[in-house]
């Protein structure tokens, strides 16, 4: 019998133990949110479903920001610089409390720039600008998607 209990817990700890390592397997995270720059002549895709988060806005010193809908993973992004300076853009998102970086980049006078973003479901993003004066011009629109733009 002591053989038989002493055999059971030894039994009963490894499987305890495969449990709690299979739970950790089933909680990996999605990758980050990352940008690419697109060529801006390039013809526009039409993705199967997509939404336009931010609509020929104003561009302010405060930035702009929009929430990524769930299940939208992709989000073009397209800023046109009215000033006779260059724009600098920084697109952050929300990572656990603070803003995240993850692109760093500058729009030509009065030229454009067309940005895209991956793995964006359900992220808050931030555009935030500034030029050699501290004044910004332009407009801002974003459609996010569920296919790749």
């Amino acid at each position: 019998m002591r053989k038989f209990k002493k055999s059971f817990l030894v039994c009963s700890v490894v499987v305890a133990l495969m449990s709690l390592s299979s739970v950790s397997v089933l909680a990996v995270e999605s990758p980050p949110p990352s940008v690419t720059t697109v060529d801006s002549s390039l013809p526009e895709i039409t993705p199967f479903s997509d939404t336009l988060v931010i609509d020929n806005a104003n561009l302010n010193n405060g930035g702009n920001s929009w929430t990524q809908p769930s299940g939208y993973d992709y989000a073009r992004v397209f800023i046109s610089n009215s000033q006779s300076q260059k724009l600098n853009v920084y697109i952050s998102y929300k990572l656990n409390g603070k803003k995240e970086n993850i692109y760093t980049g500058t729009v030509s006078a009065n030229g454009t720039s067309t940005i895209n973003v991956t793995n964006g479901s359900g992220h808050v993003f931030y555009v935030d600008y500034n030029t050699a004066d501290g004044t910004v011009s332009g407009k801002i629109s974003v459609r996010a998607s569920d296919v790749p733009l």
